[in-house]
């Protein structure tokens, strides 16, 4: 199984958003100043990076980087183990 830390996702939304501080509980939209397409984009960055799928309703849940951590924890653990 993939492993992600907290840090590989405040990482991952500090590079999308173009951000340097990634709070872990910093809201996307309303701290960090994304829009719409950036948690789009977000979600698309871990689903190619972790090779999960996301729903659309899980999307509307994501408020913050532990929103999304989790998220991709939850699937990931869903997941059986990746052959390379």
């Amino acid at each position: 199984m993939t492993n992600v830390s907290m840090e590989d996702i405040q990482t991952l939304v500090g590079l999308q958003l173009g951000v340097r501080v990634v709070a872990e509980q910093a809201r996307l939209v309303e701290d960090l100043g994304a829009e719409s397409a950036d948690v789009a984009n977000l979600v698309a960055a871990v689903e190619e990076k972790y090779h999960i799928i996301v729903k659309e309703s899980e999307i509307a849940k994501i408020f913050t980087p532990a929103d999304l951590f989790e998220l991709v924890q939850r699937h990931l653990s869903l997941q059986g183990p990746v052959v390379e």
